[in-house]
């Protein structure tokens, strides 16, 4: 089950609203109404009542919201229990858990970044998705003001757009947070690297749909099923050596941000070609000023603004900072 769509659930049950819990979670009302069917798909019962203007809870949506709840808690709980575990803190030092999205920790976190985080004891890294992140940092507010175990979020946003795509992060700017967004990019189409779409430098729509579409399971797959149709896609999920290897078994095609052209070059399995008409990507950082002030997250930035900045005239990205 996707522990993503059970804290849809609970936002949706707590606004009483698709649209506004999908704004909390950074993803379109298509793909929470999506979601929510998908969880009532998986669990065989109807847990939503939706009338022209308002959306209740169903009597089984009643029943299970505190069962969904607890199951979230008690998700929440476990990856705690194993970051505490597993942290090793210095004496005086300023520990921060790094939770990043899985296209970020792909696309945009150089190898030199990646080697720095795992190898810094005071940064403990988890991917995570944006809606994780968000009730990762509310829950660590509300049980912990003075930040005793502070995490800084890694997110990225599709289509950017503030008025509609940042209600979850302005819940948590009004918690004292913190969004300081790092570039804006676009995404790339993702095809064999022997495959005929890797001759042409530009594909259009046509070309990208004569293969079937893999997408990850966050809101790109609400942009790509809007703009190509469901039935093109053939599947979403988060793993991307599943995605990876699709595409160079020639089976599929997928999509990456466009930086990726430059942290991933080694790769050999498959290129990277522009679209014709593409959709941007925005990547920045979420947290508490002084965790975003600490030293080892300024470790961090200097190693991404050092490479960042020596590639600024590639036409891949533009930094916001």
């Amino acid at each position: 089950m996707n522990i993503e769509y059970l804290h849809y659930f609970l936002d949706v049950a707590k606004t009483k609203s698709i649209t506004r819990a999908a704004k909390l979670n950074f993803i379109s009302p298509q793909g929470m109404s999506r979601a929510m069917n998908e969880l009532e798909k998986e669990l065989g019962c109807e847990l939503l009542i939706r009338y022209s203007n308002k959306l209740v809870l169903s009597p089984i949506g009643e029943e299970l919201a505190p069962k969904i709840a607890d199951v979230v808690d008690g998700y929440t709980g476990i990856l705690e229990y194993a970051a505490a575990k597993s942290q090793v803190q210095l004496t005086g030092g300023h520990s921060i858990q790094l939770e990043c999205q899985n296209v970020a920790m792909l696309a945009f976190l150089t190898q030199q970044a990646k080697d720095y985080i795992f190898g810094c004891r005071d940064i403990h890294f988890r991917e995570s998705q944006n809606s994780q992140i968000r009730h990762d940092l509310l829950a660590n507010n509300a049980n912990d003001p003075a930040g005793a175990n502070p995490i800084i979020g890694l997110v990225c946003f599709f289509n950017q757009d503030r008025s509609t795509n940042m209600g979850g992060i302005d819940d948590l700017e009004e918690k004292g947070y913190q969004y300081r967004p790092y570039l804006k990019t676009y995404d790339k189409v993702m095809v064999n690297a022997q495959s005929p779409l890797a001759k042409k430098d530009t594909l259009s729509d046509e070309d990208i749909v004569s293969k079937p579409l893999v997408s990850t399971n966050t809101y790109l797959y609400s942009v790509l099923s809007k703009r190509f149709g469901q039935s093109a896609i053939e599947f979403s999920s988060s793993d991307f050596s599943l995605r990876k290897s699709m595409v160079e078994r020639d089976s599929a095609v997928s999509f990456l941000p466009a930086i990726a052209a430059l942290t991933m070059a080694d790769e050999a399995g498959f290129v990277l070609r522009d679209m014709e008409h593409s959709y941007e990507v925005e990547i920045g950082f979420v947290g508490m000023e002084s965790d975003l002030e600490s030293s080892c997250f300024q470790g961090l930035m200097r190693i991404l603004d050092e490479f960042y900045r020596a590639h600024e005239d590639s036409g891949l990205y533009a930094l916001c900072r």
